[in-house]
């Protein structure tokens, strides 16, 4: 069985924080549809080389994944709501893509700084 080998501390580092920058920058860039794109990809390429990219790799999938149901709830929301909802709705999303940019950036520092910062307010499902 092939047993890849580990990788350098300060390269799992930077592979740690570049998985974090591209949840902000897929974000910012493409509305998120591709940031979570990059994310798969690094962090399916190296999570078993590195402890601290297999950690960051699966909170910025966890939080993609929270932030796409929070857009499918404030979708079907202001549906049901025939877009009253929105009122309450599109702020409060747009309330949580700002937290989601800055927890991604503190997130990206803590895996440059070489530790393992757990985003709050997010559901895990892979854990």
């Amino acid at each position: 069985m092939y047993q890849p080998a580990p990788m350098l501390e300060a390269d799992a580092r930077m592979w740690a924080m570049l998985i974090n920058v591209a949840a902000v920058a897929g974000a910012v860039l493409t509305g998120g549809t591709l940031g979570i794109v990059a994310i798969l990809v690094v962090w399916l390429i190296f999570r078993e080389r590195s402890a601290l990219i297999d950690f960051h790799g699966k909170q910025q999938v966890n939080f993609a994944i929270t932030m796409l149901l929070f857009g499918i709830a404030v979708f079907v929301g202001v549906l049901i709501t025939f877009g009253i909802g929105a009122i309450v709705l599109i702020p409060a999303i747009a309330a949580y893509g700002i937290y989601a940019f800055v927890v991604s950036i503190i997130a990206a520092v803590a895996a440059n700084r070489g530790e393992y910062y757990r985003i709050p307010l997010m559901i895990r499902f892979i854990k």
